[in-house]
């Protein structure tokens, strides 16, 4: 690579960051097309008081045919260069138009096979007189009905049916039901008027987040099957937001992922089809958690001067501890009396937490609280997956980390941060800086473009994950067979691009699923959302979920949180 700089060159007027912008998206091109000789940028004064960038290669080339199309959004010269050398051409249309802003143009010369020349040609002062009209676009494609999203994946409209949102009373208690089924939604709007409650509808995870920030309700029902984003992001986006992690949500959803939402903060979780009356039931929980005043924790711990600290570190104004040392006496409160969450120590005088939790999961006549296991043991996976298999809600901590705990209790109690006491309010904001669910978990990000490998990885190292690169589709097969050797390398999640060189997302995942190793394995998508059917392509190729880009950060970190082993 070689930049050359011709006299009479060296001072221009324009927008730097635009600039930087088209040359940078020419050079990268350049050099993903170009496996042997060379690149050049060449800068020189031109007629008219203009400068040139040119950008050439001694790559593949594009045919003249093809040249009048590269510079159209999602193209490239053909589908063979697309598989082997990834990118959805996006830049180039973006890049043209920039030019055109600047009040310039790029122009392309190019023979197969012997490389390509783009020159990007600028006034040498900025005059907004010279910005050219932009061109009248083509019209649209005729989209076959082939090519459309399926219907059950299609995005739905704001919810149908009719609900309460333009006659609220501020006095009475307001559910939001997020459910893109209007039959099933009308029974849960008819059943939470029958006990009081006013009722909106969501029928996407966007006009879900959109409500809840608007008229933060008492309570939510969520599924998790909507058409634009899992529910399951919405639940830990509300449960990551000051402003609304207090609020009670029960998930009614016809997979079961109760697990994870769970130990996301949800108070409840029913699988469809449901009956009425679990329905109604439900509604009364929440009517329940809404009514009590006081908050409830059992905290099992035989050390006293720990069981006393972590009272101290909890209590406030409405939460009451009860503490206990034995296995014998925590059964004894629980068959007697109703708690909100329980801090459980694995080491116990008459039994160890694990055979508790046993006993706890096999005995369903009395309460089984939310379980945070509070503990300074190393745990090995084995132990991790079994304290996992009996309790749905076991959120394990690697350390005796004050901060955790109380953010994590809090998340249980439905409190509102807000109206903590300023010491504890200090405490949850320092848990926050790390992340529990990330914290030591293994990512492998599958990514060619080292900008996003950059974002990411700035995204996730500093809460806590350990990052592991590669970059294409073949590499990721590779990193994770090598991992499978050594079981403190093993990769807990993928983060996959669509457009790679050599092997692309969609057949790496395909792959990957075929080894019954990662058959299970969380895959997440990073797609350039160039094409309507991307979804579908993603979840038939067998990803858990997928993302458009330019990546949303704190919509990322919900998905890799969902979708994180537990």
């Amino acid at each position: 690579f070689e930049i050359e700089l011709d006299a009479g060159s060296d001072l221009m007027e324009t927008d730097r960051q635009r600039l930087e912008q088209i040359l940078k998206n020419l050079l990268s091109n350049a050099f993903k097309f170009t496996e042997i000789g060379g690149v050049k940028l060449g800068i020189s004064a031109q007629p008219g008081d203009r400068i040139a960038f040119a950008v050439s290669d001694t790559g593949i080339g594009i045919s003249p045919e093809q040249q009048a199309g590269v510079f159209e959004a999602f193209q490239q010269a053909d589908g063979t260069i697309s598989r082997r050398y990834g990118g959805t051409g996006l830049g180039l249309s973006i890049s043209r138009e920039l030019a055109r802003l600047l009040g310039g143009r790029i122009t392309l010369e190019s023979r197969v096979g012997e490389g390509s020349v783009f020159t990007l040609t600028l006034p040498r002062a900025y005059d907004a007189a010279q910005v050219p009209p932009r061109e009248t676009p083509a019209p649209a494609p005729h989209v076959s009905p082939q090519s459309e999203p399926p219907p059950e994946r299609r995005q739905s409209v704001s919810a149908s049916i009719e609900d309460d949102r333009d006659h609220l009373a501020g006095t009475r208690r307001l559910l939001l039901v997020v459910e893109d089924d209007d039959r099933f939604a009308a029974i849960v709007r008819d059943l939470s008027r029958e006990l009081g409650f006013q009722c909106i509808v969501a029928g996407t995870a966007q006009e879900a987040l959109k409500l809840a920030k608007r008229h933060r309700p008492s309570a939510v029902v969520l599924d998790v099957g909507l058409p634009d984003q899992s529910g399951l992001t919405v639940l830990d986006v509300l449960k990551r937001d000051d402003d609304t992690r207090h609020i009670p949500i029960h998930v009614v959803s016809a997979e079961d992922h109760s697990q994870t939402a769970l130990s996301l903060g949800a108070i409840g979780y029913l699988v469809k089809p449901v009956k009425r009356e679990d329905l109604a039931e439900v509604l009364r929980t929440l009517e329940e958690t809404l009514t009590r005043t006081v908050r409830r924790v059992l905290i099992v711990e035989d050390d006293l001067v720990q069981r006393d600290a972590v009272s101290r570190l909890l209590a406030s104004g409405d939460v009451e501890t009860v503490g206990v040392g034995t296995a014998a006496e925590c059964l004894e409160q629980l068959r007697t009396q109703t708690f909100d969450c329980m801090v459980l120590d694995l080491t116990l005088p008459d039994a160890s937490g694990f055979s508790l939790l046993e006993t706890l999961s096999r005995e369903g006549g009395h309460g089984f609280p939310p379980v945070i296991v509070y503990t300074g043991r190393d745990l090995s996976p084995d132990h991790e997956q079994q304290l996992r298999r009996y309790s749905s809600s076991i959120i394990i901590k690697g350390a005796k980390s004050p901060e955790r705990l109380l953010d994590e209790v809090s998340l249980f109690l439905h409190q509102v941060v807000s109206e903590l006491p300023p010491e504890q309010q200090k405490m949850i904001r320092k848990a926050r800086n790390r992340d529990a669910v990330l914290e030591g978990r293994r990512i492998l990000i599958v990514e060619d473009d080292v900008r996003n490998v950059y974002s990411l990885t700035n995204v996730l190292e500093p809460r806590g994950a350990l990052v592991e690169i590669a970059r294409n589709g073949k590499e990721a097969l590779e990193a994770l067979e090598q991992a499978s050797t050594d079981p403190s390398k093993a990769v807990d999640l993928v983060l996959m691009d669509v457009m790679m060189p050599v092997m692309d997302g969609l057949t790496a995942t395909r792959e990957m699923r075929k080894d019954p190793r990662w058959k299970t394995l969380p895959v997440l998508m990073l797609t350039a959302k160039a094409m309507p059917d991307d979804q579908e392509r993603c979840m038939a190729a067998g990803a858990n979920d997928y993302m458009a880009k330019p990546l949303d950060v704190d919509k990322l970190l919900s998905l890799v949180r969902v979708w994180m082993p537990r």
